[in-house]
């Protein structure tokens, strides 16, 4: 038996570790070098679900479930309070009543938060105030890297509550956003369903279920449509609520959300997306592959069969919109060999404001130690 906390075996300091708070956690592996390498890093593997927020909270915790722990944890985040709250890459973008534009590394100490100010994008699109709060129209970030890896990073801003043509690139260095140019025969029917940058290219999916290619890399990004959607998947989509792309094991994947008549989920479809043979492929199963899918973020992460936080072969989604009629549970996980849906977060989420969005967690983001440029 150990005399003291230091003579404690590894693997008893390893369960330990799993079991603590973020803040905690950071303590825990600044004890001593045994304890640093008992800290267990495969939490940071494992997809977080940041909750809903009330607005009239005067808290500065926020709070996420972790698949890993099976626990809510709370991490100190005023900067998200109050403010619609959006993610990619596992950064937080926050957009408060100002239109003012931040995007944060939960994982970074409170003393020193990794801050990135973006542009203002009120100039960038029209809006009428009379019909919704400006802050919740946009729906959608996307970063091609993560700022804690790569300097080089740039950002698109998707709009869907207004039927827009517009997308807005920014790129770090630049004192505003740039409107992408939609090819001629588009610009009067373009409604931009989702985007995700693929193998060093922002790709988008648009309201005719077209793939969008958007060269980002002149001075004037445009867009140029790649794959029409073949005829013979026009009736797979056709109780099709939402539509989400994500990359899984280097493929381009379209996962398309079917609902019931109360508006709740009834299943989904996958469909392999290649750009260069300009095919579509339905999926039936996607072996050790997990799917994230819901509002705002969207990803994929390959199963350990040796661990068991996530389930393999399976789509693990969010309520994109507060549905009126389907008693709030929207967190679930779907299987895909057998269509079963298990509801895990039996919690009812209706704040149009502030949803519930997976966090993809990634190593670099609390190993960071970048110098990051703070404001444009």
């Amino acid at each position: 038996m150990a005399k003291n906390w230091a003579d404690l075996l590894p693997e008893l300091l390893e369960l330990c570790s799993r079991q603590l708070p973020l803040e905690d956690w950071f303590a825990f592996r600044s004890v001593c070098s045994t304890w640093l390498v008992a800290a267990s890093e495969k939490r940071f593997h494992v997809p977080w679900l940041m909750l809903a927020d009330n607005r009239s909270t005067k808290s500065e915790w926020a709070e996420f479930y972790s698949l890993f722990s099976s626990r809510i944890h709370k991490v100190v985040l005023p900067e998200v309070k109050g403010k619609r709250c959006l993610s990619s890459r596992g950064w937080i973008f926050t957009i408060g009543l100002d239109l003012q534009i931040h995007m944060l590394n939960p994982l970074s100490r409170p003393a020193n938060r990794d801050i990135i100010k973006l542009p203002s994008v009120n100039k960038l699109f029209d809006w009428d105030p009379q019909y919704y709060e400006p802050e919740t129209r946009y729906t959608k970030f996307v970063l091609s890297a993560s700022p804690a890896s790569s300097p080089n990073y740039m950002v698109i801003v998707m709009l869907i509550y207004v039927y827009s043509k517009r997308l807005g690139l920014w790129k770090p260095g630049t004192e505003e956003w740039k409107v992408l140019t939609w090819p001629a025969d588009q610009v009067h029917n373009v409604i931009v369903l989702d985007a995700i940058h693929y193998k060093g290219k922002f790709v988008v999916l648009n309201g005719a279920d077209d793939i969008v290619v958007c060269d980002a890399g002149g001075p004037a990004p445009t867009a140029q449509v790649i794959i029409k959607k073949p005829l013979e998947f026009r009736d797979h989509l056709e109780f099709c609520v939402h539509q989400y792309l994500v990359e899984s094991a280097g493929r381009l994947l379209l996962v398309a959300r079917l609902a019931q008549l109360d508006g709740g989920t009834k299943g989904f479809r996958v469909f392999s997306i290649d750009l260069e043979a300009r095919k579509w492929t339905e999926l039936e199963s996607m072996g050790n592959a997990s799917l994230f899918v819901g509002f705002s973020s969207s990803f994929s992460v390959q199963v350990d069969e040796n661990q068991q936080a996530i389930k393999a072969n399976c789509i693990y989604f969010t309520k994109d919109v507060p549905y009126r009629d389907n008693e709030g549970k929207e967190v679930g996980i779907y299987h895909v060999q057998d269509g079963r849906i298990e509801w895990f977060f039996d919690e009812k989420f209706n704040n149009y404001f502030s949803r519930p969005l997976w966090i993809e967690l990634d190593g670099a983001l609390y190993r960071s130690d970048h110098k990051l440029k703070k404001d444009y």
